[in-house]
């Protein structure tokens, strides 16, 4: 696990100044640019950035688990797959409504946005073991001990909360593909964990699932 542990004074102030800016560029991004509904993008985007400027700050490598060494090929196919997908997703939202599940708002956004918090706070949760246990520890923690792959999950959730949020059926359509790739890399990196696990069955990432 290379994550950074020690306080650095040039990152928490850089951090720092991302919070303030990432604020008010998305507050008056959508504010400036929808006459409606702005809520729902500004309040994702802003905890989205947040989420990934905390993850910067420990080191963490964005939608992995950091825990072990992640599968390059596996990272650039997740990277070029999620940021289009939520490109798409934002903009059949707020621009270019072409796939809208008109009939299932508000409430289908609101979900989404519960389902994102939930997943954003699994992978600060699971940063903060990860940052202070050692990888023979991990089995022993509450999250570990029934799934090998609670960052995985996390990240998981985020993704499934993105068509949600938005309300885009299309979004819905494309969802799968994220899905596979984000199993095939838990499965990867699980080669190495699953070595540290005593238990005969620990799921991968959900209980009695998968």
């Amino acid at each position: 696990m290379n994550f950074n542990k020690k306080l650095k004074w040039g990152r928490l102030l850089w951090c720092l100044f991302l919070f303030i800016y990432f604020f008010h560029f998305f507050k008056n991004l959508f504010l400036s640019s929808l006459s409606q509904n702005a809520s729902i993008p500004i309040i994702f985007f802003i905890t989205l950035a947040y989420w990934m400027i905390i993850e910067y700050y420990f080191s963490s490598p964005f939608f992995q688990s950091g825990i072990v060494t992640y599968h390059q090929g596996l990272r650039i196919i997740y990277s070029l797959y999620f940021y289009p997908f939520l490109i798409l997703n934002g903009v059949d939202y707020c621009y270019r409504p072409f796939s809208q599940l008109t009939f299932l708002k508000p409430g289908i956004n609101i979900f989404g946005l519960i389902i994102f918090f939930i997943g954003t706070i699994l992978r600060i949760v699971t940063l903060l073991i990860a940052l202070t246990s050692s990888l023979k520890e991990l089995p022993q923690k509450t999250l570990y001990k029934k799934i090998s792959q609670p960052r995985y999950l996390a990240t998981l959730i985020q993704l499934i909360s993105i068509p949600f949020t938005f309300s885009s059926g299309l979004g819905f359509l494309l969802l799968p593909l994220g899905i596979l790739i984000i199993i095939y890399e838990a499965k990867y990196e699980n080669k190495i964990i699953i070595k540290y696990y005593k238990e005969p069955k620990i799921f991968l990432l959900i209980p009695r699932l998968i």
